[in-house]
């Protein structure tokens, strides 16, 4: 477990944050005592879940086919004052 003053977490605090994402915890002092613990709130799986952004792209079309398409855009039926 590592310690840290206050001051150094002030001006290291991305440093002391990705330490602890790496697992380590964290204790800052104050004048010697100990007032605070640092560490990850849950623990991040290694192997988070990649997202698929061109299978999701794709899913959200295919949703999205059945809709109407317009052929002025909304920003140029609010020039003209034209309600959607």
């Amino acid at each position: 477990m590592k310690t840290a003053t206050i001051r150094e977490a002030q001006h290291h605090l991305s440093k002391l944050i990705a330490e602890v994402e790496r697992g380590e915890k964290i204790i800052l002092t104050r004048r010697g005592e100990k007032i605070a613990k640092i560490e990850a709130y849950e623990a991040v799986p290694s192997s988070a879940k990649k997202i698929d952004w061109a299978a999701a792209i794709k899913e959200t079309r295919d949703a999205l086919a059945h809709l109407p398409s317009f052929k002025d855009s909304t920003v140029e039926l609010m020039r003209r004052d034209e309600r959607y």
